[in-house]
């Protein structure tokens, strides 16, 4: 992955890590609301959206956990 340079200070990088977070849990718990009610046409077709968006999220939080081993 091509680095990118940002100055963020310690706090500011603390700060997107645990807000990447959060969005992977809501997404997580969003996913599995979704799967779980399969017979809720709104959750049927959430379910796809939602997917990508957990996927994302993972992704992104991902990239603050490995990133944080690097400092």
């Amino acid at each position: 992955m091509e680095e990118v340079g940002y100055n963020l200070t310690k706090k500011e990088f603390s700060d997107l890590s645990k807000w990447a977070e959060n969005v992977y849990n809501i997404a997580v718990v969003v996913d599995y609301f979704c799967s779980t009610q399969p017979e809720q046409e709104e959750c049927y077709n959430l379910t796809p959206i939602i997917k990508s968006l957990r996927q994302n999220a993972d992704l992104l939080n991902a990239f603050f956990i490995n990133a944080e081993g690097l400092k």
